[in-house]
C-alpha cells in the first residue's frame, strides 16, 4: 500500500428515487439497501473516482455478492456511539479497497502477512491489496498493490485468457468488533481473482518476490487443501479431524533477525484461528479474506 498521499476514493450509494450520495462513515452499507441477513447483491460501478453501489435492475447475474460478519461494528453502531466519534472519523466517509486472490498456474494462492507496526489489521494474513487511487481502474489498483507489496510486476497478459473477475465485496470496519474499540476505518473491499498462465508457478513467482517490509513481513503460497481449511474456518474453528491431515508447517518468505528476506517454515495453525482477543497479538487470516477464499473456491466447482 502506497504511503504517498492521494485523493481518497469513496463509496457512493445510488438509491432511486432518492438519487446518489456518498456513504456516511457510520452507516451499515448492507442495512442501507435493506439487507438484514449479513449479505446481499449489488451493482458495482466505478465512475468519476467514486465506487457507486446500487441494487437497481433485475438481472441478478450482473450483481456482486456483498457480505459482512454478524459482528460488523457498522451494523451495531448506536447514535450515541456515532456522536462520540471524533469529527475527523465521523465525517471521513467509506473508503474503497481492492485485493486480489492471485492464483499461480499450479493452483496455489498468495497471502501476505501485514507488518506488525501497521495501524490497521497488524499481523493479519491477507491477499495483496490496498486503497484505490485517483483515476485507477479496480484491476490496476490490485496489480499495483501486488507490485508494491511483493515486488512482482504483473500485467493482464500474465493471466489465463487475460481474464480477471470480481468475486465479492466485503464491508470491513476496523477495529473489527465494537468490544475492541471504536471504529476508525470503514471500507468496501473489492475482491478479484485471477490465475496466472502456464509456467508462472508458485515456485517461479517466489523467486521474483522482494517484499516491502514497511507493509508486509511474510509471504506464502498455499495449496488447495490449506485454502479449503481456511475457508471452512470462516464459520468457526476447524475441527481436529479436518486439521489432522493438513501440513503442520509450510514454506514461506519471512524477515530474519537482520530484517532480510529468507525462506523458512511457519506453522499453519494461525491460518485457522478464529478467536480475535487482541488487535496486536492475534495472528490469523482476516474474516474478509476467508470470505474471498470461499468465493474463489466456488469458481473451482465443476
Amino acid at each position: 500500500m502506497s504511503y504517498i498521499h492521494h485523493r481518497r476514493i469513496l463509496v457512493s450509494l445510488l438509491t432511486p428515487p432518492l438519487g446518489e450520495r456518498f456513504a456516511d462513515f457510520s452507516e451499515c452499507i448492507l442495512c442501507h439497501f435493506g439487507y438484514k441477513e449479513d449479505h446481499g447483491y449489488l451493482n458495482v460501478d466505478l465512475k468519476e473516482n467514486k465506487l457507486i453501489l446500487s441494487n437497481t435492475g433485475h438481472d441478478e447475474r450482473e450483481k456482486i455478492l456483498i457480505k459482512h460478519p454478524a459482528f460488523c461494528p457498522a451494523k451495531h453502531l448506536t447514535s450515541d456511539i456515532t456522536h462520540s466519534l471524533p469529527e475527523e472519523i465521523r465525517t471521513r466517509g467509506v473508503d474503497v479497497g481492492v485485493a486480489i486472490i492471485l492464483e499461480s498456474s499450479d493452483g496455489k494462492i498468495l497471502l501476505t502477512r501485514r507488518a506488525p507496526h501497521l495501524s490497521t489489521f497488524p499481523g493479519v494474513w491477507v491477499p495483496p491489496g490496498g486503497h484505490l487511487e485517483e483515476n485507477e481502474s479496480l484491476l490496476d489498483a490490485g496489480l499495483r498493490e501486488v507490485q508494491e507489496e511483493t515486488g512482482i510486476h504483473l500485467e493482464k497478459s500474465d493471466f489465463i485468457n487475460q481474464k480477471s473477475e470480481i468475486i465479492g465485496l466485503w464491508e470491513s470496519v476496523y477495529p473489527p468488533m465494537l468490544s475492541l474499540g471504536l471504529p476508525t476505518r470503514h471500507h468496501i473491499v473489492v475482491y478479484f481473482h485471477a490465475q496466472l498462465k502456464d509456467g508462472l508457478t508458485a515456485d517461479e513467482m517466489e523467486k521474483l518476490i522482494k517484499f516491502e517490509p514497511a507493509e508486509v513481513d511474510a509471504c506464502v503460497w498455499l495449496n488447495r487443501e490449506v485454502i479449503n481449511a481456511i475457508a471452512q474456518s470462516h464459520e468457526g474453528p476447524v475441527s481436529d479431524s479436518t486439521i489432522q491431515p493438513l501440513p503442520l508447517v509450510v514454506k514461506a518468505l519471512t524477515l530474519d533477525e537482520n530484517q532480510k528476506q529468507s525462506v523458512t517454515e511457519i506453522p499453519t495453525a494461525p491460518f485457522y484461528n478464529t478467536h480475535i482477543v487482541d488487535l496486536t497479538l492475534t495472528e490469523r487470516v482476516s474474516t474478509g479474506t476467508k470470505f474471498a477464499l470461499q468465493q474463489y473456491l466456488k469458481t473451482k466447482i465443476v
